[in-house]
């Protein structure tokens, strides 16, 4: 009788002490279980955020022209997707965008540099922030243009030549190139050609060539009289990733003034 009662007694213990084990690794499972969402929900952030910097490209390259007459026409761009969704916003003193992914209470981060490099189909390009536009200058009947030009590059280009053409209004004349307040040509009333499949040659002869470095410059071009700037313009930037201006490359820019 008082071994059946010990052993009874130790049948108990044994079941207390399994039951306990039993509700910890319960609980273990049930807390590791929670905390896995975490880096889950991360992680569907982190991919929501690249998704919003592989869509913001497509989508600007596709409608460049609306981002060009203003960032507002596509930023900001919100999305939803699946677990997770993003936010694209678009820094343009920058040339940057910032894509925050958002998976439940989870958001990552993601920013791309150099953003009009991924979108914009030629390295030099006008400024979408600032259209060209007519200014005052010089005596008698000299007139400016302003050409607010961006780098979509994220290193210094190098310009050695400019061509020019005009279609609309009087015949112009050239008279001084200037760049970012740097005289890179200078002439006499030289015609500038009406035909923009044969435009005027301008190569710098102030200058071996110009840096243009990532971000925006006002470009200044000086042409003969106030009557004669109204028109359709065809600028072609003739440049070089290297300073000895091998491999030169072309970027072509319309605007009407």
């Amino acid at each position: 009788m008082r071994n059946d009662g010990v052993s009874v007694v130790a049948l108990i213990i044994a079941l207390l002490l399994l039951s306990t084990l039993g509700v910890v690794f319960s609980s273990l499972i049930m807390t590791k279980q929670k905390s896995a969402r975490l880096p889950l929900k991360s992680a569907q952030a982190f991919y929501s955020a690249q998704a919003g910097i592989g869509y913001a490209i497509r989508y600007t390259a596709d409608n460049y022209g609306l981002f060009q007459a203003n960032p507002a026409n596509i930023f900001p761009m919100t999305k939803s997707m699946g677990a997770g969704s993003f936010n694209v916003t678009y820094a343009a003193g920058a040339n940057s965008i910032t894509s925050t992914g958002t998976a439940g209470t989870a958001q990552r981060v993601i920013m791309l540099a150099s953003f009009l490099s991924y979108v914009a189909s030629q390295g030099v390009t006008l400024d979408p922030e600032n259209p060209p536009y007519q200014g005052t200058g010089g005596g008698g009947n000299k007139k400016n243009i302003y050409i607010p030009t961006v780098n979509n590059y994220d290193y210094d280009v190098y310009l050695f030549r400019i061509d020019l053409a005009k279609e609309g209004g009087k015949p112009a004349r050239m008279n001084e190139i200037e760049l970012g307040g740097t005289t890179v040509w200078t002439g006499s009333k030289v015609a500038v050609s009406t035909n923009p499949d044969s435009p005027t040659s301008f190569p710098f002869n102030e200058v071996t060539y110009y840096t243009m470095a990532p971000g925006t410059l006002v470009d200044r071009i000086r042409v003969q009289a106030k009557s004669e700037v109204s028109g359709t313009w065809y600028l072609t930037f003739h440049y070089s990733k290297q300073t000895d201006l091998s491999e030169p490359e072309m970027s072509t820019i319309t605007f009407v003034i």
